[in-house]
């Protein structure tokens, strides 16, 4: 038997969650650690499970990710921090499969990190990127006033208008909405956002353009 199924026979990923501060429910729901969680999704009991950023495994997983340890150094965390009966030196050394089990863990851990960051990024820089495009209409708003109807019933001034609720929707995901939605608008709808970015942005521009040509 190996350090990692002695440690698995004496705890729960539930057991050892609870121990360093997670807030399990009754129904075994709880607000998931590993990313920003405003609604319960996570389950635990044995095993842990969320469901929204997709991430589990068992006791040793849980404090491997929660510290940033090996799972070997995870194990021996849980055998001290709990006191466990388990001789860690007298274990056998870990078997072929084991040891591909962790470098494939390790490995998703690791992606699961960079899409995350990547994730982040793109959050705050749509923020930005949909704020100055909000910014970029109310300033055609204000410049418009008094100008040449053939200007103000432009197509690129129509294409603005129309595109505005959508950009304050997009924003109020992004800023307000949970990270499901965050994240399904990262997924499905990322490129329509940098298009109509653009479209706005080239669209200021020859209102711009064509209003000091009618000067």
């Amino acid at each position: 038997m190996n350090i990692f199924s002695e440690v698995k026979e004496h705890l729960t990923a539930r057991q050892v969650a609870e121990y360093y501060g997670l807030q399990v429910k009754r129904n075994g729901l709880a607000c998931c650690p590993f990313h920003d969680d405003k609604h319960p999704s996570m389950k635990i009991d044995k095993n842990y499970h969320c469901f929204a950023c997709g991430v589990g495994g068992d006791a040793v997983d849980y404090v491997s990710r929660m510290f940033g340890l090996s799972q070997y150094d995870a194990a021996l965390k849980l055998i001290e921090d709990f006191m466990l009966p388990i001789d860690a030196k007298g274990i056998a050394g870990l078997s072929v499969q084991e040891k591909e089990r962790i470098s494939r863990e390790k490995a998703e851990r690791e992606r699961i990190t960079r899409i995350q960051e990547r994730f982040d990024k793109w959050c705050i820089q749509t923020v930005d990127l949909l704020r100055n495009c909000i910014s970029e209409i109310d300033c055609a708003n204000r410049f418009l006033i008094g100008k040449p109807p053939d200007i103000i019933f432009s197509e690129d001034y129509a294409q603005m208008l129309h595109a505005e609720p959508l950009l304050n929707y997009w924003l109020d995901i992004l800023c307000m909405g949970d990270v499901s939605e965050r994240q399904e608008l990262f997924l499905n709808d990322r490129k329509k956002v940098e298009e109509i970015a653009g479209k706005i942005c080239t669209g200021r521009k020859r209102i711009m353009e064509c209003s000091r040509g009618s000067a």
